[in-house]
């Protein structure tokens, strides 16, 4: 088993870190990281990652050049349900009667496990199918579930993505009902949010979905919400009957269509949708609108393969497939002009410079995906040129999403720090990794080390420390 894929071995608030190189000046603040960190529960083992309770991985910088790092387990309230009760509750490792109890009465853990925001001065640990838990950036410990002053519903995605020109927010949540037409069927839907810089978020509208499946991402640009509807189709028999296995939820509909799903921001109601060759999405890079076109960047698979891969014993670094891909929207025609690869490498992953989210851009990074020789890393990609920059720290090494940090003042949207989490098969130990982000292939500026292996976390944030 990959110690990538065990239960994190300790638990510690915040403790210095050892240095090696030198901290740059002007990298100060906390960064706060999340994913599965527990693949067991009182003995069981999962049956996919995406099960696991999330474990927050913090990292505190100093102006005095010190580094400070925490690892704190998720305690939401499945979580505390389950210490209380001294055994699995939720999941493949409880039983089979009670995922059917907990299937028919809609009862969904909150895992924290795939990111967090930091929005109004608080901070939140998301998973895509439950409500926000509110966490003390400070301590890293758990308040408790959040619904964001009233707005959100059922759900909140996992990747909510900030316009700085609009100063907002944007998200989604997945909402599911019941047709009792004849047949009866489960039906969804999206709810879509903005969530302001100041002031009381808002509801924008609904969505309603071709098939229940996962939306795990969108893009958002000035005047458009984008989604990547795929033909992995929820399978409620085996949820609803307790099957044991998250990576089996799913039917992948070879002979369907995916459809592309173009909200405008101002008019929910009036959604484009056009279909387009079966393909899965996990993540889309940008969206925005020039001379009349919507160009749309997404990490394309040919197929569904990607989630079995993301079980507890697999990788997503397994799948090999993942391309960059842009398409071309004639917003005039509501026709599809171009379907192209940007990047034919192996990668995932996508970091945007923050002030150019829903805007023309040039400058992306990547987690790319090597074999078990060369290993993955970080690259940087100009989407205009095809120019890529990378860092390939090697074999055994085994690089998280980075976290891109502006430098203070920064005029350049490259200039500023890649904080990606690293996985050392030789030292057995992780470390974060400070890059510049301008050129990471010059590599490590510093490595700031935790004292045990930590699971691959899939995202986090940057609360800058004037924050």
């Amino acid at each position: 088993m990959s110690p990538l894929q065990r239960s994190v071995g300790r638990f510690h608030g915040w403790e210095p870190l050892r240095i090696e190189g030198e901290l740059p000046p002007g990298l100060c603040g906390t960064l706060i990281r999340t994913g599965p960190g527990l693949y067991e529960r009182f003995g069981r083992r999962l049956s996919h990652s995406f099960e696991g309770d999330g474990v927050l991985v913090g990292l505190r910088l100093s102006a005095d050049g010190q580094a400070h790092g925490a690892v704190r387990v998720v305690e939401g309230p499945g979580y505390r349900e389950e210490e209380a009760a001294g055994k699995p509750l939720y999941h493949s490792a409880t039983s089979r009667w009670r995922r059917i109890a907990n299937g028919l009465r809609g009862k969904i853990k909150a895992t924290g496990n795939t990111n967090v925001m930091h929005w109004q001065g608080k901070t939140y640990a998301l998973m895509e199918a439950s409500r926000p838990l509110e966490i003390e950036a400070t301590t890293l410990g758990t308040y408790g579930s959040s619904h964001l002053g009233g707005v959100v519903g059922m759900a909140f995605s996992a990747h909510p993505h900030r316009v700085a020109s609009k100063r907002t927010t944007f998200n989604f949540g997945l909402e599911f009902g019941f047709d009792v037409g004849l047949p009866p069927r489960v039906t969804s839907k999206l709810a879509l949010y903005a969530l302001p810089d100041e002031g009381r978020g808002r509801k924008l509208g609904e969505v309603e979905l071709p098939w229940v499946t996962m939306v795990h991402d969108f893009a958002v640009s000035e005047q458009h919400m984008v989604f990547v509807i795929c033909p992995a189709k929820l399978n409620v028999l085996k949820v609803l009957s307790g099957h044991p296995d998250m990576g089996e939820y799913f039917d992948w509909d070879e002979a369907s269509h995916a459809e592309l799903l173009v909200v405008p921001i101002n008019d929910p109601s009036r959604a484009l949708r056009l279909p387009l060759p079966a393909r899965w999405v996990f993540h889309l890079s940008n969206a925005f609108e020039r001379d009349g076109q919507l160009l749309i960047d997404w990490v394309q698979y040919p197929d569904f393969e990607v989630f079995a891969a993301l079980g507890s014993q697999g990788s997503i670094a397994d799948i090999r497939a993942a391309r960059l891909q842009r398409l071309v929207l004639d917003l005039g025609s509501g026709k599809l002009r171009s379907d192209e690869v940007l990047w034919n490498h192996s990668s995932d992953f996508p970091v945007l410079p923050p002030g150019r989210v829903g805007h023309a851009y040039t400058t992306c990074w990547y987690t790319h995906f090597g074999d078990a020789e060369t290993g993955g890393g970080v690259s940087r990609v100009d989407v205009e040129s095809g120019a890529v920059d990378s860092w390939t720290p090697g074999r055994g090494y085994s690089p998280s999403e980075a976290v891109f940090v502006p430098r203070p003042g920064a005029q350049a949207d490259d200039d500023g720090w890649l904080l990606p989490l690293v996985y050392d098969g030789w030292a057995r130990k992780s470390f974060f990794a400070v890059l510049d982000a301008a050129r990471p292939s010059a590599g490590p500026l510093a490595k700031l080390w935790y004292d045990q292996p930590l699971p691959v976390t899939f995202h986090g944030t940057f609360i800058p420390a004037t924050s």
